[in-house]
């Protein structure tokens, strides 16, 4: 294993893909092996270039006498797990600007760079970083399929049940298409409660159904995906899949969207945005504006600009 090159991101699967760009620009050089949790080892299994994706089941130990034998190791997790592992080695380990972040968070000015970007520095490599999963099917033609996603683990990230409704209903009744209700085993239901809101319309939900392979084949199914900032908006980007990212209490300043990102739906002149690194599950102020001001019709003009 001397020769090729060992890189670590366990989780999670927004971080994952992200790390997928730096993978494959170390590869062009250099044999790449990537190790990750087993659940998101169907998001390696589709990075592009000559890496290998590995998953360990053990912990700091097993990955210690797994990487034994490479020479170049880049650390992109950087947690407790893998500086146990890598304790005395010569590595190259990600790091972040933890004090611009809180700024941010306190509302003072500053935007944390690209994490993709920070990925392939932390390799010590020179490259386009644009994270990119190789896309293995595309949507039926004829028909619009349009995801959403519902739920998540932080609420105030999350879309309000009721705009996830409507816009369903909009895409059904102005566009046709169908709609497929995205979400974890936490939003089951809610999703089946959307469903019936939505009537007869088609719209079905996949909360809660398969793992990290099958959401990958739902979204590379998709005409359309809106998903709040979270790991599916992640894969739609990867994928080449037209998508609308809705930020409400986290924003593109926390450094997980390529800089310029078109396809960013956010309500206005809410200056308490970004509060909190990964959302939050209740709002400081006690409005939660960035949720409740959220117009259906207007999420759905922005999405329909992103289908091609």
């Amino acid at each position: 294993m001397a020769d090729r090159t060992l890189l670590v991101r366990l989780h999670s699967l927004g971080d994952v893909v992200l790390a997928s760009g730096a993978a494959a620009v170390v590869s062009e050089t250099s044999p790449v092996t990537f190790i990750t949790r087993s659940e998101y080892l169907p998001v390696a299994e589709r990075f592009k270039g000559n890496v290998e994706p590995v998953s360990l089941s053990g912990g700091w130990r097993e990955l210690r006498k797994y990487s034994a034998g490479f020479s170049t190791i880049c650390d992109l997790q950087n947690n407790l797990t893998t500086k146990l592992a890598f304790a005395g080695r010569d590595i190259q380990r990600h790091t972040m600007n933890r004090k611009l972040r809180s700024d941010i968070l306190k509302g003072r000015d500053g935007k944390l760079q690209w994490r993709a970007l920070e990925y392939l520095n932390t390799c010590l490599c020179q490259g386009n970083p644009m994270p990119v999963l190789s896309r293995k099917s595309f949507p039926v033609p004829g028909r619009i399929t349009v995801g959403i996603v519902a739920g998540g683990r932080w609420k105030m990230k999350s879309i309000p049940s009721g705009v996830v409704s409507e816009l369903s209903r909009l895409f059904c009744d102005v566009c046709g298409g169908e709609v497929k209700i995205l979400g974890g085993a936490q939003d089951i239901e809610i999703s089946r409660r959307i469903v019936e809101e939505c009537g007869y319309r088609e719209v079905e939900s996949l909360a809660g159904k398969g793992d990290v392979a099958s959401l990958i084949s739902t979204v590379e199914g998709l005409d359309l995906l809106v998903s709040p900032d979270s790991g599916p908006a992640h894969l739609a980007m990867a994928l080449g899949v037209p998508s609308l990212v809705l930020f409400t209490s986290t924003s593109p300043l926390l450094g997980f969207y390529p800089p310029g990102m078109k396809n960013a739906f956010m309500v206005n002149r809410v200056t308490c945005r970004p509060c909190h690194r990964h959302g939050g599950n209740t709002c400081a102020a006690g409005d939660s504006v960035c949720r409740n001001r959220m117009v259906p019709r207007e999420i759905f003009e922005a999405a329909r600009c992103q289908m091609h």
